[in-house]
């Protein structure tokens, strides 16, 4: 068998059922991103032109979003027709693009979520976007915390598109009500807990706290503490063997987020559940969210429809140590298979919606930050941040990174599966009165190496 065969096989039998037997991701109704009804399509084919398809995830509001770009897109481009395909959530759309592959029929661009890269470079059937994109594009204006995730091994795999990083929003009229200082929101986990209870003792909100049950949120406070989630450097300088579900790093983490909800501080939406956490913000139920920064637009439109304004804060971290954060969403990914022709356009567009133009109304429309440095200052010297500071506080968060392993994000094949596992693990430290949080966090940490143990075996 040869080596695409090969690979295209362990993609069938590692990736789509992998991914398609678990619950929740960081795809539809997560990380900001809308549901929106599959297949949903804009663009047009004419015969003498290259035509290229575009499968995404992005629903609702996003997925109009796209749709805008692909329409101005085509009409600006010479000898290029493009079909923008909504395939449903982030798992959807990895598994219609796996399946897609299989069959000799794959679209030319595919948005898949960040933590499905280690299974694409898997895979064998992709090309590296730096192999496609005109010469003319100067990667040094691209942000580099956005580029070290997706660079592997020297080469950048997908072009980086929807970037977003973990931020906490909160009530400013509840915080003042409250007598919290609105304009200096808690910096620390202590804080987060000082504030909740302050919150409810005002009697101004049910419970301080919320945020969706989500592994994201944890692998952001292993990296702001900068410590890998795990082993091989992130598993950047060979295959991750190991996690460190049982290390301080964790244990501060689950101590603290077990402790809160104890205290009946922190409301458990469910597992992955963004948009009951932000319902349940945007109602008043709570004071404080732990989100992302991909809803900034969305989020700051609904607190005043709900009449009160919003303020984001960075991350809170255990005692105030920082060392930066790691990028979530997603980027945009070429198959090898496609022809000549087909490459060029791709590159083309992609180039296109990277250019500063594309992203500051990318940037404004969402809350996921502009991939380029051009774009923000750019946006600086326009008075937009001024004008709307909210935003800016994933850029400084972002900016305030320090490059090293545990910020640029852990890599492994089964990542879907170990967040599941990690998510559920939480679920049980409430809920078992017989467990304590080092319990769970050794049998986590025991199903997590087995799915990764399993991963390898096929891969290798």
């Amino acid at each position: 068998m040869d080596r695409i065969n090969s690979r295209r096989t362990f993609l069938k039998s590692a990736g789509v059922g992998a991914v398609a037997g678990l619950a929740g991701c960081s795809g539809q109704n997560s990380q900001g991103d809308s549901g929106g009804t599959a297949g949903t399509t804009v663009g047009s084919a004419s015969e003498n032109a290259v035509s290229i398809k575009f499968w995404h995830a992005m629903g609702g509001d996003l997925g109009k979003l796209v749709d805008s770009l692909v329409s101005d897109f085509v009409s600006q481009a010479d000898g290029i027709e493009m079909t923008a395909t909504q395939k449903g959530s982030y798992r959807e759309t990895l598994n219609a693009t796996t399946s897609a592959v299989q069959a000799g029929n794959p679209p030319a661009i595919a948005q898949i979520f960040e933590i499905g890269t280690q299974l694409a470079i898997d895979s064998g059937v992709f090309t590296p976007v730096e192999n496609i994109v005109p010469d003319s594009v100067n990667f040094d204006n691209y942000l580099d915390s956005v580029m070290s995730y997706y660079r592997i091994d020297g080469k950048l795999h997908s072009m980086p598109f929807n970037s977003s990083n973990a931020i906490f929003y909160y009530n400013k009229n509840a915080f003042e009500e409250a007598g919290l200082d609105p304009e200096n929101p808690p910096t620390t986990f202590q804080g987060i807990t000082d504030a909740a209870n302050t919150l409810t003792d005002a009697g101004v909100v049910d419970k301080g706290t919320t945020w969706p049950n989500h592994s994201w949120l944890v692998e952001q406070w292993f990296a702001e503490q900068g410590e890998v989630f795990v082993n091989h450097e992130n598993g950047r300088a060979d295959r991750a063997t190991e996690l460190f579900l049982q290390s301080d790093a964790s244990k501060k983490i689950f101590n603290w987020w077990v402790d809160l909800y104890e205290q009946g501080q922190y409301l458990n939406p469910g597992i992955e559940a963004w948009s009951e956490a932000q319902q349940a913000f945007l109602t008043q139920k709570t004071g404080i969210l732990g989100y992302s920064t991909s809803s900034i637009a969305p989020m700051k439109q609904g607190a005043k429809q709900n009449g009160f304004e919003l303020g984001t804060m960075r991350l809170p971290t255990p005692g105030g140590v920082r060392n930066g954060v790691v990028i979530g969403g997603a980027s945009l990914w070429t198959p090898a298979s496609l022809s000549d022709a087909k490459k060029e356009a791709a590159g083309e567009f992609l180039a296109w919606l990277t250019k500063p133009a594309q992203q500051k109304r990318w940037h404004k429309g969402t809350g996921y930050f502009p991939v380029r440095e051009e774009a923000i200052s750019q946006l600086k010297s326009e008075g937009f941040y001024e004008q709307n500071p909210n935003f800016l506080t994933a850029i400084e968060q972002l900016r305030a990174t320090e490059d090293m392993p545990a910020t640029r994000g852990a890599l492994m094949g089964p990542f879907t599966e170990v967040r599941t596992i990690v998510e559920e693990g939480y679920v049980s430290m409430i809920q078992n009165e017989n467990q304590n949080v080092t319990e769970v966090l050794e049998k986590v940490d025991s199903d997590a190496e087995s799915a990764l143990k399993s991963y390898n075996q096929k891969a290798t």
